[in-house]
């Protein structure tokens, strides 16, 4: 859909309420945190190094566009007025984005990796290991090389905004060379199709507009490198409640969805329909994790 445009100027008076000191014990994991950036199937965290780290990735110019057109000019921003929370299922991962907390927040920069899921409901849900580049997936049929079942938990992603992002204590920054940006909450979804669980959930819960400025990301009926993978079925209300979804279908579902929010004079959404798939495999060393004066690390 192009390149998003979000309003550059700041009107203090729709934040005055957040806009607070912060002397009280934090109450949601976003307290304190100007800038929110929810990096929903994060997978091996490559989005979170394009925004903290964008020099040593000059080809993720999909995402880079994407945090400039948020949070500012890179070399304007500090990456101290900015937390991110990851969401990725893969127990593969675990200790990659571990590895990323710990060296981001010796530096201050908040980075918190959540080990698991996201769904319209909380619980738990079986993933299966394919051994392929899909790597991960919830249905079975999926599989065409192996397929190793694990259980992971899944949290309620429209939930966990309302009770730790929605009305966080925002703190007051300086105006930095004139380039301050407005106090934004913007998502990367690729979450393999269960964005067509989770999005009608987050629209109709009212976090998506009420919350959320900017969402980039992919719906997959375009991608003919997994069009094997269609149709996808689902779970209804009841256990034995299924239903299925083909890949035409799809197509017109999330086309008339971003009709639906680009046209709501009530919702300031605005989407980037496509994902950036470079660096795949991520080819930069990890960054160092930072040893304090009495030689320990930040936790």
């Amino acid at each position: 859909m192009g390149s998003i445009q979000l309003a550059n100027t700041y009107d203090s008076s729709r934040d005055n309420q957040n806009q607070v000191a912060l002397t009280q014990k934090p109450r949601k994991q976003a307290d304190g945190c100007y800038h929110v950036f929810l990096d929903v199937g994060s997978n091996i965290g490559n989005h979170v190094r394009f925004l903290f780290e964008p020099q040593l990735y000059p080809a993720a110019k999909i995402a880079r566009n994407f945090f400039k057109e948020a949070f500012g000019p890179e070399l304007d921003r500090l990456n101290t007025d900015i937390c991110v929370f990851s969401f990725e299922p893969n127990p593969d991962h675990y200790s990659r984005h571990e590895h990323l907390r710990r060296a981001y927040n010796s530096l201050n920069w908040r980075y918190t990796p959540i080990h698991a899921g996201v769904s319209h409901h909380t619980g738990n849900i079986t993933f299966y290991h394919t051994g392929d580049d899909l790597g991960f997936t919830t249905k079975k049929s999926n599989c065409r090389k192996e397929c190793r079942p694990e259980q992971v938990p899944i949290i309620h992603l429209a939930d966990w905004i309302k009770r730790e992002v929605a009305d966080r204590q925002i703190p007051l920054i300086g105006n930095r060379n004139n380039t301050i940006m407005p106090p934004r909450v913007v998502m990367k979804m690729d979450v393999e199709f269960m964005e067509y669980e989770i999005l009608p959930d987050l629209m109709l819960s009212g976090v998506l507009c009420n919350n959320i400025h900017a969402v980039m990301g992919e719906f997959h009926h375009d991608l003919n490198m997994i069009a094997y993978l269609w149709p996808m079925t689902y779970q209804g209300q009841g256990e034995d409640s299924l239903w299925t979804l083909d890949r035409r279908t799809a197509k017109q579902i999330s086309t008339e969805w971003l009709r639906m929010m680009e046209h709501n004079p009530n919702c300031n959404t605005k989407f980037f329909m496509k994902d950036d798939e470079s660096y795949r495999n991520d080819g930069q060393p990890l960054p160092i994790i930072h040893v304090l004066s009495d030689n320990t690390s930040l936790p």
